[in-house]
């Protein structure tokens, strides 16, 4: 097949998501017979997949589907395999490839270490408006249940308060713990998923929340790159450290993540907050979504916790007037 024809099909399949037979006889200008040529030369490349029979048969960008055993996997050499198959079937912008490579090898590397387990099994799919999803689905103890362990952490929600922050590591002489936490940061959407529990980040809106997951067993993570909206790595990082030292300095919580009911009113929820806060030097502490704070959690993070750890910046933002009215309280007091 001609390559122009197989650019156009293939980007005419990116666009619109799937087509049929006489989509690509009107787009090329060509005979039916010859689209469906063309268009099963395709299939038998691997570039696209054929769903339906007969004249309801439409054709899309052919998912991506590899198993790796985890015992002795080196990340990079898994991820190159994947990111070959994805360069010819939607090939990504230079930035969007780096920020997906960070993201997947880090991903990929937590299970080879840290999930207990013997396979994982890797999906790309290529959805509309140019998003692409890779999960990495491995069958070990689960990401919470193994931060519970390690750290004491009774479930998996703090958990997920802990590993937002950054630097949880159970093994620092050979991990910085901030793998997760940059590559939550350098996709346009994260997921992870583990025990019916999911972490969502979304950094299309800057957002982060906990939800339901049918994910039970082992660790399930999402992560999405949306063309023209994905974060270049370079920002993220330099988003997070200091200027001077480059050194992973700057953190961000989304205190709505440890709510359990209305709003946050005791000091062993706002102890819980501020655990591993004392690694950093800027806390960005975003109240969105917090409708009550009480004077108990408040005293404790911003007259305690702030008395305590004087080095360290503490900036709320995202405050409803209620809340803005108790934390300027306990600043006073």
């Amino acid at each position: 097949m001609p390559e122009r024809r197989a650019d156009r099909i293939r980007s005419l399949a990116d666009r619109r998501g799937s087509l049929a037979n006489r989509d690509v006889a009107g787009a090329l200008g060509v005979s039916a017979a010859t689209a469906h040529r063309l268009l099963q030369a395709l299939v038998t490349s691997g570039v696209l997949q054929r769903v339906g029979r007969g004249s309801a048969a439409r054709y899309r960008l052919r998912p991506i589907q590899r198993r790796f055993r985890l015992a002795g996997l080196e990340e990079d050499r898994a991820w190159r395999e994947i990111a070959d198959a994805v360069a010819r079937i939607r090939p990504l912008a230079p930035d969007e490839a780096r920020s997906l490579r960070y993201a997947a090898t880090e991903v990929i590397n937590n299970a080879v270490e840290h999930a207990e387990g013997a396979r994982a099994r890797v999906e790309v799919e290529f959805g509309a408006a140019g998003t692409t999803t890779t999960r990495v689905h491995d069958d070990g103890i689960g990401v919470f249940r193994r931060i519970c362990r390690d750290f004491g952490i009774a479930s998996p929600q703090d958990a997920i308060v802990q590993l937002e922050k950054g630097k949880l590591t159970s093994d620092p002489e050979r991990h910085s713990g901030e793998g997760l936490f940059f590559s939550s940061k350098a996709v346009a959407r994260f997921r992870l998923e583990s025990q019916g529990v999911a972490w969502l980040v979304d950094n299309l809106v800057g957002d982060s929340a906990v939800a339901e997951s049918p994910v039970r067993r082992g660790t399930r993570v999402t992560l999405e790159v949306v063309r023209g909206k994905t974060p270049r790595l370079e920002d993220v990082f330099r988003r997070h450290a200091d200027p001077e030292t480059l050194r992973f300095t700057k953190t961000r919580t989304t205190v709505k993540l440890g709510v359990l009911g209305t709003g946050l009113v005791s000091r062993s929820e706002a102890r819980r907050l501020t655990a591993g806060l004392a690694k950093f030097t800027h806390v960005t502490l975003d109240f969105s979504g917090v409708e009550v704070v009480g004077q108990g959690f408040c005293d404790e993070v911003f007259r305690v916790f702030a008395r305590a750890h004087p080095a360290i910046e503490l900036e709320p933002v995202g405050m409803n007037d209620a809340v803005a009215f108790m934390v300027a309280r306990a600043r006073a007091g």
